[in-house]
């Protein structure tokens, strides 16, 4: 018994060190994508909770990949022009909204390489 419990346990490291799958450019791109529209929720959800627009855009200016920042900041304006009340009517709702949106979005940019960035 105890040996079948230290084989499995083998086979879990191992299994654990086992070197990841190499991303294609296309895969990076997506979680990229990805990436960007969590942040379009987490923008969403920061505006339905009261933060300034000024808060964010002074968040949004320690972003040093021009690429991350021109998505970031086209996602303040788009969420602060939207009204507050919209926002709040289905809060759910908006954040995927605009989350699909954004991914969506930048899937559609063309792009020759994938920007430096944190996820979101």
């Amino acid at each position: 018994m105890m040996k079948k419990v230290f084989l499995i346990a083998i086979g879990l490291v191992l299994f654990g060190c086992a070197d990841k799958k190499q991303l294609t450019p296309a895969e990076q791109w997506h979680g990229y994508c990805v990436s960007v529209g969590n942040a379009a929720r987490s923008i969403t959800l920061d505006r339905q909770n009261g933060i300034e627009q000024k808060q964010a855009k002074e968040h949004a200016d320690k972003i040093e990949d021009e690429t991350t920042r021109k998505f970031i900041f086209e996602i303040i304006e788009t969420v602060y022009a939207m009204p507050i009340d919209q926002l709040k009517a289905n809060p759910d709702a908006e954040r995927e909204q605009l989350k699909q949106k954004f991914t969506e979005q930048c899937l559609a940019t063309p792009h020759d390489q994938l920007p430096k960035y944190k996820s979101f």
